[in-house]
């Protein structure tokens, strides 16, 4: 198959080089203006970084990074939640059952 930028027809510059996708599982080719009037069409006008050849690719592409991102995030145990070792909500909680007239 012939290297050509999947835009074809709406190509801005067709003298450009071409460009892979950033997306692994993709084969397609696309000039680096090309994909700059994708990503204005993608309202991401100020995003820097690899280029896709397309919406498809582009979203699996931010859903990929969003889960990387959140992979941290998640339930924290109380005895591991504060800023330091020996401040955090297990210790608030029995710092206060045991001072006086804060018990049940």
């Amino acid at each position: 198959m012939e290297n050509t930028c999947k835009l074809r027809a709406k190509c801005l510059k067709k003298d450009e080089h071409l460009g892979k996708c950033n997306n692994p599982e993709c084969q397609n080719f696309i000039h680096p203006s090309c994909f700059n009037k994708l990503l204005v069409a993608f309202a991401e006008e100020d995003l820097e970084g690899p280029a896709f050849c397309g919406k498809r690719c582009f979203n699996s592409n931010k859903k990929m990074l969003e889960a990387v991102a959140n992979k941290g995030k998640g339930k924290v145990p109380w005895h591991t939640d504060g800023p330091t070792p020996k401040l955090n909500s297990m210790r608030v909680m029995i710092d206060w059952v045991m001072t006086d007239d804060n018990y049940c």
